[in-house]
């Protein structure tokens, strides 16, 4: 599960990104193009494996996630999701962005 956020309002709530996009995995190294990203706009993406095809982020009774996620530039919060700010990039032509999953 893949979405991509210009709002800062809506990050990082699956399913209330700009671009929402479902995608099968078929490798440990998945390359998806996303060709909707206006070049020169600020967005934040955040992503994860849906491991049982629910469509939702599990997590477990303290709210702690049991899905594997991450987040553009690899951001991290604290106790709970990273700042927008931090997740945040300029669309370049031709970039490459890799957000690792944990």
């Amino acid at each position: 599960m893949i979405a991509v956020y210009e709002d800062e309002s809506k990050f990082p709530k699956f399913g209330k990104g700009d671009i929402n996009i479902v995608h099968a995995v078929k490798s440990n190294n998945p390359n998806i193009k996303i060709s909707d990203l206006v070049v020169g706009n600020t967005y934040a993406i955040a992503v994860f494996h849906d491991a049982n095809g629910n469509k939702y982020l599990d997590k477990n009774f303290l709210g702690i996630p049991t899905e594997k996620y991450g987040f553009s530039n690899n951001a991290r919060g604290t106790f709970g999701p990273p700042y927008y700010s931090d997740a945040k990039f300029k669309v370049y032509s031709g970039q490459t962005l890799s957000i690792t999953i944990q």
